[in-house]
């Protein structure tokens, strides 16, 4: 993968680390792309995009029916996101891989998720570690994947 997937960036959650490594693995295929005719980089960006977004929703499901205290700032960071990345694809359906379009896949785009797994995402999963403790502890909780603990 040439982009960074390091240790540090896995939540302890299967299917989040799983997302995240897609989602990686979905960047260096825009990447790719980028030398190539421009509805190839469309459909590769729709991928992506479909991939995030049914990403985010489901961190977004969990910490509304957890009602994880964070969740306002967490959401706030996918809706500022998912703008930056409409943006980009209008330009790509317009202009194709633009300098901007370069840039923003193979440095910004990255970068982003790398911070937000860091900053929004480890956290959630640390808090969401200790619920699902105190659930074992004789509480039951709806895991990520949508079955009840026990």
């Amino acid at each position: 993968m040439a982009v960074d997937w390091s240790p540090e960036l896995t939540i302890n959650d299967e299917l989040l680390d799983t997302q995240h490594v897609d989602l990686f693995r979905k960047i260096d295929d825009i990447a790719d792309a980028l030398r190539g005719p421009k509805d190839v980089l469309e459909a590769k960006m729709t991928a992506f995009a479909d991939s995030l977004m049914a990403h985010l929703a489901i961190e977004e499901r969990v910490m509304d029916e957890l009602l994880y205290p964070e969740r306002v700032r967490h959401k706030s960071a996918h809706e500022m996101f998912a703008a930056d990345l409409e943006r980009m694809r209008a330009e790509v359906r317009t202009s194709g891989a633009t300098a901007s379009v370069t840039d923003w896949v193979r440095r910004r785009l990255p970068e982003w998720l790398k911070f937000h797994i860091r900053v929004n995402d480890q956290p959630f999963a640390s808090w969401l570690l200790r619920r699902r403790a105190e659930a074992a502890a004789g509480r039951n909780i709806r895991r990520t994947d949508g079955r009840r603990s026990s």
